[in-house]
């Protein structure tokens, strides 16, 4: 009976550990967007891999679509280490086209890939999402107005799905496929097999174009280079998109570090009619207050906000929040445009594994931006060891939550929570002169966007059982674990001694 009980436990371990829904991943396919070419220099995209196992991960690379592009790399990577593979350039899609030119990057164990699109002056980077995450519904992201073009690009992952694009009703916006011309507000659909990938680009915004599809699908989003704000320095634009049934409703922004009340333009976009947003934080001292109204799903509002704005994001329906690093001014100011997901609160994590990429000429200045309970600081580990003394955190306000940042050193760097209860959010900005980067560093990706009905819980089941956008946050254990007046209503799997508990929101609004 003891051994049954020991091993009744382990197959709940075990089911907890290969159903969590994050960044990290066994299998992903990847793309890289147009990018501006100077100087004949074009440079070779990058894929960086690395892993939180402490044992050998193999990992195969691979690409077919392109004659002169094939690709077959083997090679192992293990905790600490990341190892970057080098691409033919003839894989960096151009102009709007449908062609077949897919990674494919497959491991036998968890795995955390970044992918760099460099060029000279022109650099961002996108955290990849493993193809187990992915989704069948997405709206897109660019900044207007583009010094370049408006970029989005869509992974095929299994053969034979059936794509359709809304592209955003903008005057004077067409996109030519196949001999076809597509306007604003009009429909365009295509048929997409394994490791093919559309590009579709345009000179008018591409904001909000309604992807939808028949399998889940991977989305890439952003500008081939531009301006954000005013200057005359421009760089290159790409995120990954979280599929819509990820989206979140609650939101931390912190700011960039030294930018001299620049400031950061931010884009909110609605996932339905009819939605509300409020903004709130403390600008310098100075509360501040801001309401946003998205009449229509797809919408988007664009706000102009401090350096020093500390922020809290709360929308009544479903909404993806977007982070634009404004245009250089000046010889001492190393910032270029670059474009981050803001991850929802309700999708933050205890632990994230990443490495710093490489500059056209060297390395960056990076800086580990936070977000976390104000109650937990003192259990965040970076490589082990507790943040230093002086670190400065700011106040979120309306909430229990902090935000800082801290200068981190090249290479790769694991951080996280000494209790795996208590979660925080990351982003990852790197500074060189004319080029930077900016990314999620991890996240949860919980189907939390989707429609909910109240179900008979199952322990460790991966369900909201009690529909609060949560998953699995209760324990067995007779106790009102969240605070929300309920007892054992949506439980991790297995009350097995009292050790097993699964991540927990932190209490934003100051519930105890």
């Amino acid at each position: 009976m003891i051994l049954l009980i020991y091993f009744s436990a382990f197959l709940c371990m075990v089911r907890i550990t290969t159903a969590v829904l994050d960044n990290r991943g066994k299998e992903f396919l990847v793309a890289f967007m147009e990018n501006e070419v100077i100087h004949g220099n074009n440079i070779n995209p990058e894929i960086y891999v690395t892993t939180s196992k402490k044992t050998i991960v193999h990992v195969n690379v691979s690409a077919s679509g392109i004659p002169n592009a094939k690709l077959y790399k083997t090679f192992s990577v293990i905790h600490g280490q990341t190892q970057l593979v080098k691409l033919n350039t003839s894989l960096r899609l151009h102009h709007t086209e449908l062609t077949k030119k897919a990674v494919l990057i497959e491991a036998d164990d968890e795995i955390v890939v970044y992918v760099v699109n460099r060029e000279e002056r022109s650099d961002d980077a996108y955290l990849a999402l493993p193809i187990d995450v992915l989704g069948k519904e997405y709206y897109t992201v660019s900044y207007s107005p583009a010094s370049h073009y408006c970029l989005f690009a869509i992974i095929g992952v299994y053969d034979k799905t059936n794509v359709s694009i809304h592209l955003p009703d903008v005057h004077d916006l067409s996109v030519s496929l196949n001999e076809n011309t597509y306007h604003g507000d009009q429909w365009m659909n295509v048929t997409l097999d394994r490791l093919s990938t559309l590009q579709v680009r345009s000179r008018h915004d591409l904001t909000g174009s309604h992807i939808v599809s028949s399998k889940p699908i991977a989305v890439l989003s952003g500008n081939k280079k531009t301006t954000v704000g005013h200057g005359d320095s421009r760089d290159h634009l790409v995120e990954m998109l979280l599929p819509l049934s990820s989206w979140g409703r609650n939101f931390a922004t912190v700011p960039i570090h030294d930018r001299h009340d620049k400031g950061d333009i931010f884009r909110f976009i609605a996932s339905e009619d009819n939605t509300h947003v409020h903004v709130s934080g403390i600008n310098s001292g100075k509360p501040f207050q801001d309401i946003i109204k998205l009449n229509k799903a797809g919408q988007y509002v664009q706000k102009h906000y401090s350096s020093g704005l500390y922020s809290h994001i709360v929308a009544d329906k479903a909404i993806s929040v977007f982070q634009f690093l404004l245009t250089r001014e000046g010889h001492d100011d190393h910032t270029d445009p670059s474009m981050i997901t803001i991850v929802p609160i309700e999708q933050y994590a205890f632990e994230y594994t990443f490495t710093t990429p490489e500059s056209s000429h060297g390395n960056y200045s990076n800086y580990f931006m936070f977000i976390i309970d104000s109650s937990q600081t003192s259990g965040l580990r970076i490589a082990n060891r507790s943040l230093a003394g002086n670190q400065v955190y700011h106040k979120i306000p309306e909430t229990h939550l902090v935000g800082g940042y801290m200068k981190i050193s090249v290479g790769t760097h694991t951080v996280m929570h000494n209790d795996p209860t208590t979660v925080f959010g990351g982003i990852l900005v790197g500074k060189a002169d004319h080029e930077s980067y900016g990314f999620p560093v991890g996240l949860l990706l919980k189907p939390i966007n989707t429609d909910c009905l109240v179900s008979q819980m199952i322990e460790g089941d991966k369900i909201d059982n009690d529909c609060d956008g949560e998953i699995d946050e209760e324990q067995s254990d007779g106790k009102d674990n969240d605070g929300d007046g309920q007892i054992d209503e949506d439980c991790i799997c297995c009350p097995f001694n009292g050790t097993l508990s699964g991540p927990k929101l932190p209490d934003i609004f100051g519930r105890r």
